[in-house]
């Protein structure tokens, strides 16, 4: 019943006119449901503190006790990725010994059957992964319900890659959501190496990049736990450090202990504690007169920054991928492109900054081209002397489910803040730098749904900052929301999820955080959020919410889509159709209706395949969804008898993969298409 004031909701963002087809809409009223409006305005993680002192936190990490006496689950069906240290194998003899069925995997160049309930498998190859559960699920033990993930266990500990982590963890998952059980998944990911606890373990910051599954994987998947297990062990396992994995093994999954690591005889678990910082003078934290560097340089926060520090006199070098008009040209360029649009926004900025008496070079660099990069160093050096301090800011930002999720996009979102900050490194190797700051992500900590290879990009920023602050200041910030500029502006969250602003700190209030860090954080990892820290991980968005989410008070008319309705014939289609409408909040759905004509996205597809599953008793996966996109096609599946698996064919698992990549890349251009790209 309210007038929006449009001028206002879309200030400060860049409109795109989207052509619609040129026939009248028939005029609806939808009404907001008050109690999913004022349920976030409800809970502690809303809440924004005024007093920006108290932004600041820092990992820490504390003892937390192994249950004694307790054994792992032996009458479950576990599947070991075995590593090459050993100590897959000895969890292995040990479950065995005790009565466990154990599925242990290699990995290989190929895939192969080696007997005795053993497999080697390509970790590059997805349908290894699709031919592996399949084999499982037709064998007498079914789809395994424990998982104890080890190939990012290695000796020596600098060997880590994202084939045997972060891609495996998302290639096993894709290939374990093809055969749901129903039952409660527990998976443990070991590692070693990993995590920064006494200040003396070799690092392998690219193992980091793990923690993005782990800490994502259960929220998507409702009933699934994961935990990152990072141990101390360079060789073999000792008898000591075997027990403790068992015990951990054994250990029940608690909220607050799903990244542990084992340490001297110890078990830690990794939290964050407050770190308030006392306010500073206004006096500038960088050189007068300072040279630094700035990479994503002419996205909003890029600029922002850099305006920042040109106003305390230093010189500013900005690197971007986007290619602008020579510098020298910035006034005649404006003058023939008056209009608005993100270039010309951005040559305009450069061009306040310029007038305004900011020293800059700008580069087009894209960070993880190692050439362009060393070039935009070696201009800067030679008109300025040298380079005093860095400032990572390019990213991207990505997004979408694990389980569908494409890794060539998974690889263009980790670029930027992996091999990116690599080749930062290399080329600023002989700069007596000040600082390097990495600008990351809170998402990172809290485990963002949609957005599995953005947490591990960010991840992997703060090990690295972990690992190389031991001998340089490296610092790695993760950063809450900014308001009006950063990675959240013009990114569309994942479909169901609801972007905060008003926890949003402003440019001003960013900048004055990043002061303040710069002055007096001895930290290599500090987190700036106005909310609780506490609070968010509390309130964090899971699909698990969604089960157990009260029915919608109200539900909409049938909306105007080109299929006719046709009513449910059985009582499987029925069921299945009572199911849409609640999740959809549609009063009418019939058998023949698209899910994606009728508003369905990715996060409702993965509620309405569990609730269909605990309803009938079926274990439909997410991509029977996709393959037919009705109540009918789902109803079918549902009737029939299971079918045999088809493990051993390679080519019919081939086309089912590229089914569902089809429909993937069909659903994705649905999501573009309506954010207007």
């Amino acid at each position: 019943g309210t007038t929006p004031d449009w001028t206002t909701y879309h200030t400060h963002q860049q409109r795109r006119r989207i052509p619609l087809p040129t026939y009248p809409f028939q005029h609806k009223h939808y009404w907001l449901d008050r109690q999913a409006t004022t349920a976030q305005a409800t809970g502690r993680a809303a809440a924004r503190r005024d007093d920006i002192t108290q932004w600041f936190y820092a990992p820490s990490w504390q003892r937390a006790p192994l249950p004694a006496g307790e054994q792992p689950d032996c009458t479950r069906h576990w599947l070991v990725f075995a590593d090459g240290l050993g100590v897959g194998e000895a969890v292995t003899e040990q479950l065995r010994a005790a009565g466990a069925t154990v599925t242990v995997v290699a990995a290989a160049d190929a895939w192969s059957d080696r007997g005795d309930d053993r497999y080697a498998i390509d970790p590059a190859d997805s349908s290894d992964y699709e031919r592996l559960i399949s084999t499982l699920r037709n064998g007498p033990a079914g789809v395994p319900t424990h998982i104890v993930h080890g190939w990012s266990v290695a000796a020596p500990v600098e060997e880590g890659s994202l084939q045997h982590g972060f891609e495996s963890l998302i290639r096993l998952t894709q290939a374990l959501v093809q055969h749901p059980d129903g039952e409660p998944r527990r998976i443990w990911v070991l590692s070693n190496g990993l995590h920064n606890v006494t200040g003396a373990e070799p690092l392998s910051p690219l193992k980091a990049t793990l923690l993005g599954p782990c800490r994502v994987l259960p929220r998507e998947l409702p009933g699934t736990t994961c935990r990152s297990v990072d141990l101390d062990c360079q060789e073999a396992p000792t008898q000591a450090q075997l027990g403790r994995l068992m015990a951990e093994l054994a250990a029940a999954p608690e909220p607050g202990t799903e990244t542990v690591a084992h340490r001297g005889g110890h078990r830690w678990s990794q939290h964050y504690l407050p770190q308030p910082l006392p306010r500073r003078d206004d006096s500038p934290v960088v050189r007068k007169g300072g040279v630094y560097l700035v990479t994503g340089g002419t996205g909003g926060l890029g600029l922002a920054l850099a305006g920042h520090l040109a106003a305390a006199g230093a010189r500013i070098a900005l690197t971007a991928r986007t290619r602008l008009p020579d510098a020298a040209e910035w006034d005649s360029w404006l003058a023939g492109n008056p209009g608005k649009g993100r270039l010309a926004d951005t040559v305009r900025e450069l061009v306040r900054l310029r007038d305004a008496g900011a020293e800059l070079m700008v580069f087009q660099a894209d960070v993880s081209d190692r050439a362009a990069m060393s070039e935009a160093v070696r201009r800067t050096t030679q008109r300025w002397g040298a380079i005093h301090g860095a400032f990572h800011t390019a990213g991207v930002a990505g997004g979408g489910l694990i389980q569908l999720k494409d890794l060539q996009a998974a690889a263009e979102v980790l670029l930027p803040k992996v091999h990116g900050t690599l080749v930062l490194e290399e080329v600023l190797a002989d700069q007596e730098l000040d600082f390097l700051v990495l600008f990351g992500s809170n998402g990172a900590n809290i485990g963002s749904v949609g957005h599995v290879d953005y947490c591990a990009a960010n991840c992997f920023l703060d090990a690295f900052a972990q690992d190389r602050g031991r001998t340089r200041r490296v610092i790695s910030i993760d950063w809450g929301p900014w308001r009006e500029i950063g990675m959240a502006v013009g990114t569309a969250a994942p479909s169901g999820i609801e972007q905060v602003d008003e926890r949003a700190m402003s440019p001003a209030e960013g900048l004055w955080a990043l002061d303040t860090i710069l002055a007096g954080v001895s930290e290599s990892q500090i987190i700036v959020s106005p909310a609780e820290l506490s609070a968010l991980f509390e309130n964090a968005f899971s699909l698990e919410q969604g089960d157990t989410a009260e029915p919608r008070s109200a539900a909409h008319e049938r909306p105007d889509i080109l299929t006719e309705f046709v009513a449910p014939r059985s009582d499987t289609e029925r069921a299945i159709c009572e199911q849409w409408q609640e999740l959809l909040g549609i009063e009418k759905v019939g058998i023949q209706d698209s899910f994606f004509d009728l508003g369905g996205n990715s996060l409702i597809a993965i509620q309405l395949v569990s609730t269909i599953n605990a309803r009938l008793g079926t274990k439909l996966a997410l991509g029977d969804l996709y393959e037919g996109l009705t109540a009918a096609h789902l109803a079918g599946l549902a009737e029939q008898p299971l079918q045999q698996a088809t493990g051993n064919n390679r080519k019919a698992l081939e086309e089912r993969r590229e089914k569902m990549q089809q429909r993937r890349r069909q659903h994705q251009q649905r999501r573009r298409t309506a954010r207007g790209e």
